[in-house]
Order: structure tokens, then sequence, then C-alpha cells
């Protein structure tokens, strides 16, 4: 569905990512796990069709992502950022219709889509309220919400066993506003999402909270892939050293990823 070769990309002359190589299928749960400064922010707004400055080939569907029209891009993957300013007075609601721009759909099938992808995530009480007055973890779940819209299928198609199917989600630090319960409740909706044909790649810091999620792990280290794989071969103390430069303790748990603490 998704690939990525021997992508790099440099600012000034200076390498921010070295040869990253990256295969995406649907269902796929992602996480890109690294210090600060390594090259995720980067390597997501790569593969969000955001940075063009980049050596390599990422293509989509077996076509460049350059090659895409912005409004079929669009369809076919959404990038929530790790901070959304709003600078406008928008309500809750008409920030989630944004998801649905340019839908040849009624607006009942809109307003209905609407409402229920916000009861999923938990903000039909947001309604009504102006998003600039919301907390960032409030807003956060706002622009996930969208985002989730955006990908949803076209009035004809909503009946599909796999609505998701080759559509790919792209999150960086989706969770660092919000608190313990919505943390892992955003998780498990992604991953009913997923079982429904979502790709999700996921930048986070929390790993674990990530991990036992992870049908493949991403660990960058100097811009460079310094393992990728299942979880429990790419969390390992060895890796995490090099990586972080700290030697961690690995606890294990009945899932076989390990918790990771100092």
């Amino acid at each position: 569905m998704f690939s990525i070769d021997n992508l790099s990309v440099s600012y000034s002359q200076q390498p921010i990512l070295k040869k990253i190589n990256l295969q995406v299928s649907s269902r796929d749960f992602i996480t890109i796990i690294g210090e600060n400064g390594c090259g995720k922010s980067t390597l997501l707004r790569c593969i969000a069709g955001l940075h063009s400055e980049f050596t390599g080939s990422i293509q989509l569907d077996n076509k460049d992502l350059g090659d895409w029209s912005t409004k079929a891009l669009a369809q076919k993957r959404a990038f929530v950022a790790q901070s959304n300013q709003v600078y406008f007075a928008f309500l809750t609601e008409d920030v989630l219709g944004l998801g649905r721009a340019n839908r040849a759909e009624t607006n009942q099938y809109t307003t209905t889509l609407i409402c229920k992808v916000a009861e999923q995530v938990g903000i039909s009480h947001l309604f009504g309220r102006d998003v600039r007055t919301l907390s960032g973890g409030e807003r956060q779940r706002v622009f996930i919400a969208k985002a989730l819209l955006q990908l949803m299928p076209d009035m004809n198609d909503a009946e599909t066993q796999q609505p998701f199917s080759g559509k790919l989600l792209l999150l960086d630090e989706p969770t660092s506003a919000l608190d313990f319960r919505f943390q892992k409740a955003t998780m498990d909706l992604m991953q009913r999402f997923c079982e429904q044909g979502l790709a999700v790649i996921c930048v986070s810091h929390d790993m674990n909270l990530v991990l036992p999620y992870a049908t493949k792990t991403l660990l960058l280290a100097n811009g460079r892939c310094l393992a990728q794989g299942p979880a429990i071969d790419v969390i390992t103390e060895d890796n995490l050293f090099k990586c972080f430069g700290v030697r961690p303790r690995l606890i294990p748990q009945d899932n076989a990823i390990p918790f990771v603490t100092h």
C-alpha cells in the first residue's frame, strides 16, 4: 500500500534522515520511536506529502506521492500534527466538517457521520464550543476525529466491510496532551479502525503506551533506522542504549512486550 525507499532529507546541508526504508500495509500499526531531533516528525511530514525536499522514493499504491492530486491524496491519507492551533472562532462541529470538504454527499449524511465519529472519539459534548476555548487535550481529540472523518468513505461506499482499507493515518505525538483515560481510549480506537483496514503510523515518546498496539516498530537514531520489526525484537536494552544513551530496565509482561523504565 505504501513504501519508502532510501529516503534522505537534509536541512542546510545537514543530514536529518539517511536512507530510510519502510513498507506499510493495510491494518498495520507502526510506531516510530527515537530521541528528540532524530527526524521522527520530518519523516512523518514527508510521508504526508508536506515536505518535498528529499531524495529517494515515496509511493502510495505504487504511485509517486508527488503525482497524487491534492484532493485524491486527502482522501487516502490524513495527518494529525503534534500541535494544532486555531486562530478563528470555529465551533467544534465546524472543524469536524472540514474533514468532509469537497465530498459529494448530502448534508444529512455529513451530519450523521460527524455525530458518529464524535461519539466514538468522545467529543460530542464539545459541540457548540469555540475550539479556541478547549484544553490542549480536547483540541487534540477534535483534530483526531477530523482526520478520521477525512478518511471515511463516500456515501456510496458507506456499507463496505473494510471502510478504511487502503487509507493511512499519520499521528505525531497524538496522546501527549491527553489524560490517562483518553490516552488508552485513543489507542484502543485506533486499533479498532485498523481492524477495518486502516494503516496507522504513530510517532510517540510514550513507548509503554503504544508498543502493545504496534505491528511494527521503527527505532530512529541520528536520522538512521537503528532497528525495525516487531517490538519484541526492536525494544532491547542494547538498542535503547544506542538510541538514547541510557541503559533502561525492561520488565517482562504477559503480552511479551517489555515495560521500559529507568
